[in-house]
């Protein structure tokens, strides 16, 4: 059966709604002639255009394996046979080890094992260009886990359980 998730459902609705905002102001400042502000906040709608593709994205999981796309393109399609790590990782990188707070948890899908030291360097750089990822919850997990047969791999993950 195919499960359907968006990447970041808060960090996509935040980006539209910056720049649905932004442009209310571009079209205000247009109408009262005040081109260069009116610019400026283009611009800042500008910015949020990125965070809102990658975040607003939708992340597709079935027998075949596992997809990325937005509505008029796939992102990155990766086989289960293609996957060589799953894994949940904090983004808060500098806690101590038994930390409970962990920032947000997310669920990556990688072609490539990673070592502790290139699991930092994964998160000190997040979002990746070339994986899949998606916000951490049990349910998502456990539907990526039904069919991933290796190990899941945790980094900075606090006391989730596996």
């Amino acid at each position: 059966m195919k499960k359907t998730y968006l990447v970041d459902t808060f960090k996509a609705a935040v980006s539209i709604a910056t720049i649905l905002f932004s442009l209310i102001i571009v079209i205000s400042l247009i109408i009262l002639h005040r081109f260069g502000s009116a610019a400026a906040f283009f611009l800042v709608g500008l910015v949020f255009i990125k965070p809102m593709l990658t975040y607003g994205a939708s992340v597709s999981v079935d027998q075949t394996g596992v997809r990325c796309f937005l509505p008029w393109k796939t992102l990155q399609t990766f086989t289960w046979d293609e996957i060589g790590e799953v894994g949940v990782a904090g983004t808060k990188l500098f806690t101590r080890k038994d930390a409970k707070n962990t920032g947000a948890l997310y669920i990556y899908l990688s072609k490539t094992a990673f070592t502790d030291e290139e699991r930092f360097d994964l998160m000190l750089n997040w979002p990746p260009k070339n994986m899949i990822f998606l916000t951490y919850s049990k349910q998502r997990l456990d539907e990526i886990q039904m069919r991933f047969s290796n190990k899941i791999q945790t980094y900075n993950a606090g006391d989730i359980h596996l």
